[in-house]
């Protein structure tokens, strides 16, 4: 029987801290609790961040920093060394590792008509908790890479470059459908993997990645 992977101490959802509460009260009370469909208002904020990340929206770059406000239609980037996380305020969390670039497509949170969408392109390793949206009756969740698809079902789920591979998606918890034009794979659970080798491939035999291999990836997007 292939061994399941032993995640790295502390990488597995946990108690929030309470300055991340603190971030989500602020942004709450700002009037963030839906989001109008104005690309100018803010749909969550940095939580974390470690080394130097920015944002660009409408050609302005500015530095991010604990608590700055990230926008749909921003492309955020890492450098290197750099880890970054984003709370958007459904509570859905990403965390990017170094020299990695995400656009924030597109985010709708409306719990009143009990909708959501999420939609985000990233080149790089990331790893996703998902929120509120991913629990709505009509809710619809992606992030779209390079060289697939993950489709969330609410889940948390790591994807990235590994071991030569040109993506890798690593399942946490939940579950996640991997595809593209040449094949689809379902991850439904924890510890299974898929690998793309190259562009053009399809999501190669979902299996348990060993412990190594797993933490490895779920390395590449923890803070120091």
């Amino acid at each position: 029987m292939t061994a399941r992977p032993v995640f790295v101490p502390g990488q597995r959802r946990g108690k929030r801290m309470p300055w991340r509460r603190i971030v989500l009260a602020a942004m709450l009370l700002s009037g963030f609790c839906a989001v109008p469909a104005a690309a100018q208002e803010a749909i969550g904020a940095v939580s974390r961040i470690q080394g130097n990340a920015s944002g660009n929206r409408g050609g302005a770059t500015r530095a991010l920093a604990p608590n700055a406000a990230v926008f749909r239609n921003e492309v955020v980037s890492t450098g290197e060394a750099t880890r970054l996380e984003v709370t958007f305020i459904d509570s859905t969390r990403v965390t990017l590792g170094e020299n990695t670039r995400l656009r924030l497509d597109r985010y709708v949170f409306n719990p009143g008509a009990g909708r959501g969408v999420i939609r985000f392109r990233v080149a790089g390793a990331v790893r996703f908790l998902s929120g509120q949206v991913s629990r709505l009756a009509r809710s619809e969740v992606s992030v779209i890479t390079p060289f697939a698809t993950v489709g969330v079902r609410g889940t948390e789920f790591w994807a990235g470059p590994i071991d030569n591979q040109v993506l890798g998606v690593l399942l946490v918890e939940g579950a996640v459908s991997v595809s593209n034009a040449a094949g689809r794979q379902i991850l439904n659970q924890p510890g299974q993997g898929t690998n793309i080798a190259r562009r053009g491939a399809a999501p190669g035999p979902v299996t348990f990645w060993p412990p190594d291999k797993a933490n490895r990836a779920l390395a590449a997007t923890a803070f120091q």
